[in-house]
């Protein structure tokens, strides 16, 4: 008997082996559809310097639309078209965005936008599509999707 064996949904004599195995499997999926082909067997899961200029890239942007969320004043966001950069940040595609800005009290204008868009929202980024947003006071041209701060 296993000292974890008594934990609920672990019954007597659980099969650590295939539980590790399948956890190892489902690390490698996430690996693969995050670009990096092989998973943890591939030298590429294993180059932290990518992985963390990744997760500074994802993070640099949710810090930056979090701000603007948090400081900037309110708009309506259009997207007029997209174009996908061919860069890839963890398995997620970076798209230039052709966006009108509609300010509550102001006349509208075009600004472009780079934004890093996961495959399972791409679809919410489709053309024509209004969405909240901000704009940042500091400069028009910089604005975020959204209509208060998420973190």
């Amino acid at each position: 008997m296993g000292a974890f064996d008594n934990l609920p949904g672990m019954g007597t004599g659980g099969d650590w082996a295939k539980q590790a195995a399948d956890a190892q499997a489902a690390a490698d999926e996430i690996l693969k559809n995050s670009g990096y082909a092989g998973g943890t067997a591939d030298p590429a899961a294993n180059d932290l310097a990518g992985l963390s200029a990744d997760r500074a890239a994802l993070e640099a942007q949710g810090h930056e639309q979090n701000r603007i969320l948090g400081v900037g004043s309110p708009a309506t966001l259009t997207i007029n078209s997209k174009v996908d950069t061919g860069e890839s940040v963890a398995g997620n595609a970076t798209y230039i965005l052709n966006l009108t800005v509609a300010p509550e009290n102001g006349e509208a204008y075009e600004v472009q936008l780079k934004q890093i868009i996961p495959p399972s929202t791409l679809s919410g980024y489709a053309d024509g599509t209004s969405m909240p947003g901000r704009i940042d006071p500091a400069d028009k041209n910089n604005v975020a999707f959204g209509d208060k701060p998420f973190m």
